[in-house]
């Protein structure tokens, strides 16, 4: 029996909460045994964490040589942290070197920032699972696409102005040609971003359960995706699983995880870590116009791989891992 302290990791918002809320709900339906109470973590034989836990919680789990799994995702790197980023890092570092047995990572990309970082591991040490979507939820849609009124998309928590700026400065000029509205989806946190997000064609949708974020997707026919070096992200495969296209830059995981429509992602740079002063607006524009101009085309290759990042399937990769490690 595993340990997985989900009440620490699920209040939040944010990929790593999303994920330990849908593999507690996963595990629950499938009725695989888990201890989740910190009390009870004597009768369990390992443990499970995302990013970096209790440190004398993993003493007890070495001490007794009951494994230990961490999950990483993104971690903190110079080029957006400056100097702080090795403290920042100091306990995922600790856990990833000291504590943890086994490590999994969301993406290829998540693996090279972490080896970049961190340092590398042994390649028996460690696995990569990508993220999936519930697709009980996120089903494919057929909206109809018309040049008369462009619905344009975005999924997440909305914090740094590079999420939106680039974003807003391309539609800027998509609205010139078109009618279109901006759907914003999820929690705005900051003032400064809510200042940028100030046009007649946005519409501030604000925080939706999974349930609701599908059926918003389903109105869409463009989802925008604009992150600086995402691990893994699971807006853009949330719109995969619904059929909608696409845009964004070709940051992180993103051409991973669009590996078959990759004229979409706007070139950045060739840096690992990328800077948001390299989301250049125009380039940006220049995958929209593509989208709009082929959209019969994107529709039907995003619906023809919406069958790719099942979250049944993530999550049988994670049990099949968290049983291998208890019985090496």
């Amino acid at each position: 029996m595993i340990f997985i302290p989900f009440e620490t990791f699920t209040k939040g918002v944010g990929g790593p909460s999303t994920f330990m809320r849908n593999l507690r709900e996963y595990l629950i339906n499938k009725e695989f045994s888990f201890v989740e109470d910190i009390e009870k973590k004597e009768i369990s034989d390992s443990i499970f964490f995302p990013i970096s836990f209790n440190e004398r919680i993993l003493k007890y789990y070495k001490k007794n040589k009951k494994p230990i799994i961490q999950r990483l995702d993104g971690i903190y790197y110079p080029s957006k942290h400056g100097f702080k980023y090795r403290y920042l890092n100091r306990e995922i570092k600790r856990d990833y070197f000291k504590y943890s047995d086994f490590i999994i990572f969301q993406s290829k990309f998540s693996r090279l920032e972490c080896f970049t970082i961190m340092g590398k591991m042994p390649e028996e040490k460690y696995s990569i699972i990508l993220n999936g979507a519930d697709k009980s939820v996120f089903k494919p849609s057929l909206k109809t696409f018309s040049k008369d009124k462009i619905v344009f998309a975005a999924t997440g928590s909305f914090r740094n102005k590079d999420m939106v700026l680039p974003v807003i400065k391309a539609l800027d000029e998509i609205a010139k040609s078109y009618q279109i509205e901006y759907r914003v989806i999820g929690p705005v946190t900051s003032d400064e971003v809510i200042k940028i997000l100030e046009r007649p064609y946005v519409k501030l949708r604000g925080k939706k359960d999974k349930h609701e974020l599908g059926d918003e997707l389903s109105e869409a026919d463009i989802l925008i995706h604009c992150q600086l070096n995402p691990a893994c992200p699971n807006s853009v495969i949330e719109a995969i699983s619904c059929g909608i296209p696409v845009v964004g830059f070709d940051t992180g995981a993103m051409k991973e995880v669009m590996y078959f429509a990759p004229e979409l992602l706007a070139y950045v740079s060739d840096d690992v870590f990328q800077i948001d002063r390299d989301f250049k607006h125009e380039r940006l524009l220049e995958k929209l116009n593509l989208c709009i101009s082929d959209y019969d085309i994107y529709k039907d290759l995003f619906l023809k791989h919406s069958g790719l990042y099942d979250f049944n399937d993530t999550c049988e990769e994670y049990i099949k891992i968290f049983n291998k490690v208890v019985n090496n």
